[in-house]
């Protein structure tokens, strides 16, 4: 029966944004707003109207920590340039630049190592 209400809420708003797009945005904000709004009074947070989204911080550190490892491993393996106006034609050059990349790769694994 719940399911059931859901689709002819979904239908009944379909209907209406083809009436009238701009009334149809604004309700479905009003909507979302006051839910937060009551999730956020339900759940007793001191976070503010967002409180009940902050989760656990520890873990949340944790996973940023390694988003940010990941990004940086990734940036220090990726072979193509930036921009490519800094491409080098000095073969010696390059070999300077393959030689650092590589020392710092090794310094970056030593460093997950430990």
């Amino acid at each position: 029966m719940k399911g059931f209400c859901y689709i002819v809420l979904i239908i009944g708003f379909f209907i209406f944004f083809q009436q009238n797009p701009v009334y149809a945005v604004i309700f479905i904000g009003i909507f979302i707003a006051g839910y937060l709004y009551v999730k956020s009074k339900r759940s007793g947070s001191s976070g503010g109207v967002f409180g009940f989204m902050k989760g656990n911080p520890q873990a949340q550190d944790g996973k940023f920590n390694d988003i940010m490892t990941l990004m940086m491993l990734q940036q220090l393996f990726s072979n193509s340039p930036s921009h490519p106006s800094e491409r080098q034609s000095d073969s010696s050059k390059e070999k300077g630049k393959e030689e650092q990349i590589e020392q710092t790769k090794q310094e970056v694994l030593e460093l997950l190592d430990e």
